[in-house]
């Protein structure tokens, strides 16, 4: 027996994993902390609010503009090195962040830090395909899945504070840090897993492969579930807790509170529907991923009947019910598109599922912020996203016999 193969049978996997999601979780701090620091920079520059958007915007685009390609590579590649050397990337073009006070270099550094942040959810994802088995894949997915939020809430409160109390180089310099280490430790620690080629023997160019993916008619539904699962998830972030404000005519710290629970529910969700799709339903992933659609349409509609006859707890639980699925289901769409994918082309495939989901990252917050200025209300706002989450939660319904035949070949 190879050392490799004593390494994965002593664990070594899970430290693969641990690794996968500090990366993950450390990018994250980084890309996720652009926004308190916008609002910190607002400040201290004299921002309009759009200028301010545009930051945080910035970042989310650049993922657009690479990751197919990066897809391609880790393919070709393998992720050792490309998540490594696109965590230490990332965390030192952030550091450029620190010596310019031009807005527009600001704007292109942070658009460059995007590009880079590409590696991660792509390489992290195949990571977990690569290692361990279908009976293991939902929860592994679910616990990296976690460095997302995670990463998210430490640079919420973590950076606003050294930003105030030391400088914004500080914070700066703090993401770089972060990030640097968790690339050097992912080039250090991360093997290829063993017995497992790199490439394809059939040479197919990215062209090519990028029309098979477009032509498997089963990726189809997931992709739709993925862009209006995904546009739902940033509407909760982008507007809820103003949302509720003003519906229950509460103050935004108390509505922030309230949002900080949909934020836990999500990360709760992450974990537990993807190890459901190994335990109950036995590696069938398609199943729990349209429940989790129509149980986040329900929250929705009940969402239209929210006023201030509800209990404070009721309106908790409705909140922890979209969280849960409307957030809950994205380690569970990894898996699914990951399993989907022909072998040779899991990162190219997981990378164009994720760049249609960049599109409504950037897109839909605005969209919905648009409607809800023409009709004066949220009302057809709301309504707009339960048909549009319909449709795809249609889709993926005839699709279960498709899906339930392969799965049990």
């Amino acid at each position: 027996m190879s050392r490799m193969d004593l390494l994965e049978k002593n664990g070594y996997k899970w430290l693969v994993l641990a690794l996968a999601t500090y990366s993950q979780a450390s990018a994250t701090f980084v890309t996720y902390g652009v926004a308190p620091l916008a609002a910190l920079w607002q400040q201290d520059y004299g921002l309009s609010q759009f200028q301010t958007g545009v930051l945080v915007s910035a970042v989310h685009l650049g993922p657009i503009f690479s990751m197919l390609f990066i897809g391609d590579a880790l393919d070709k590649y393998g992720e050792r090195w490309l998540i490594g050397i696109g965590s230490v990337l990332l965390g030192l073009t952030m550091l450029l962040a620190s010596f310019t006070n031009n807005y527009l270099a600001l704007v292109i550094i942070l658009g460059v830090v995007g590009v880079w942040y590409g590696t991660e959810q792509p390489g992290g994802s195949k990571v977990i395909i690569k290692w361990f088995p279908k009976s293991q894949r939902g929860l592994a997915m679910g616990i990296r899945q976690t460095g997302i939020p995670i990463g998210g809430a430490v640079a919420a409160a973590l950076l606003p504070e050294i930003y105030v109390h030391l400088d914004s180089s500080f914070a700066v310099l703090t993401q770089t840090v972060l990030a640097v280490l968790g690339g050097i430790l992912f080039s250090l620690l991360y093997r290829d897993q063993p017995n497992t080629k790199i490439g394809n023997d059939l040479n197919y160019t990215f062209k090519e492969k990028l029309v098979s993916i477009l032509k498997n008619k089963k990726l189809h539904p997931i992709f739709l579930v993925g862009v209006t699962m995904i546009s739902l998830q940033m509407i909760l972030v982008a507007h809820l807790m103003v949302f509720l404000a003003e519906k229950l005519t509460i103050s935004l710290s108390f509505a922030g509170k309230i949002l900080s629970i949909v934020l836990i529910a999500g990360m709760i969700g992450r974990v537990v529907i993807a190890w459901a799709s190994d335990w109950l339903w036995k590696g069938n992933r398609t199943i729990p991923l349209t429940i989790s659609v129509w149980c986040a349409i329900l929250g929705l509609i009940m969402l239209l009947f929210l006023s201030n006859d509800w209990s404070i707890w009721g309106t908790a639980f409705l909140c922890a019910w979209l969280g849960f699925f409307g957030i809950g289901w994205f380690s569970l769409f990894i898996v699914e598109v990951s399993e989907r994918a022909s072998e040779d082309a899991i990162g190219l495939t997981v990378s164009f599922a994720l760049t249609l989901n960049q599109f409504a990252i950037v897109l839909s917050p605005a969209l919905f912020g648009f409607l809800i200025d023409w009709q004066g209300s949220y009302y057809a706002a709301w309504i707009c996203l339960i048909i549009l989450l319909s449709i795809s939660g249609f889709w993926l319904m005839f699709h279960l016999p498709s899906r339930q035949k392969t799965t049990t070949e």
